[in-house]
């Protein structure tokens, strides 16, 4: 059975938090035993497909999610709920990326994967904390999320506003200065208001 020949192979390709078939080509699995292999490794339970062409040993829609296209972020209501920034449950684990996908959201373990294309220019503002099983996963700053929050306009303003109470200013302008004069302008208005609600 190819599983057992290219046992030692797969379970060095199975620790990463996504695989695709290239992955088993890079190690001379033949091509038409790559898709075999997979295949039996799904139907037996071992891995789980996400999406076409990409696989996982995870449970977890989180690390999984900033696995599945690069360059990307969590954002929004995830950044947010990771960060302890609310305490609404996300009903989704939202990502921003500069790539294109034909699907902008799938499921995974039952959880909404929503992805948000962004211009280049905008994937700033993120670092990388580690995650349940020493998972590596990009998370925005509290900073951009509020930059992403008033350009892609899914966060109420009161939710920002709690956010940008207890932000780094100086941060935060920067971050504004490196989009838009709209925004800029929006984020003088906040923090102007935050100042006179203390």
């Amino acid at each position: 059975m190819p599983v057992i020949k290219y046992k030692k192979i797969l379970e060095q390709i199975m620790k990463k938090p996504v695989f695709t078939p290239k992955d088993l080509h890079n190690e001379k699995i033949p091509e038409n035993y790559s898709k075999k292999l997979l295949f039996t490794l799904v139907r037996s339970g071992r891995i789980k497909r996400i999406e076409r062409g990409k696989y996982t040993c995870l449970e977890d829609p989180i690390a999984v999610a900033t696995h599945i296209t690069e360059p990307c972020y969590l954002t929004l209501w995830t950044a947010m709920s990771i960060r302890g920034l609310t305490t609404q449950i996300p009903f989704a684990v939202e990502v921003a990326t500069s790539r294109k996908r034909f699907k902008k959201k799938i499921v995974f373990q039952d959880t909404p994967i929503i992805f948000y294309t962004v211009n280049p220019k905008m994937m700033f503002g993120y670092e990388n904390i580690i995650w349940g099983n020493e998972i590596r996963i990009p998370v925005a700053k509290p900073e951009k999320i509020v930059i992403d929050a008033l350009c892609m306009n899914r966060i109420p303003e009161e939710e920002i506003m709690r956010i940008i109470k207890n932000s780094d200013r100086v941060l935060l302008r920067k971050y504004a200065e490196l989009t838009s004069d709209e925004v800029m302008k929006k984020i003088k208005e906040l923090i102007e208001c935050s100042r006179r609600k203390r």
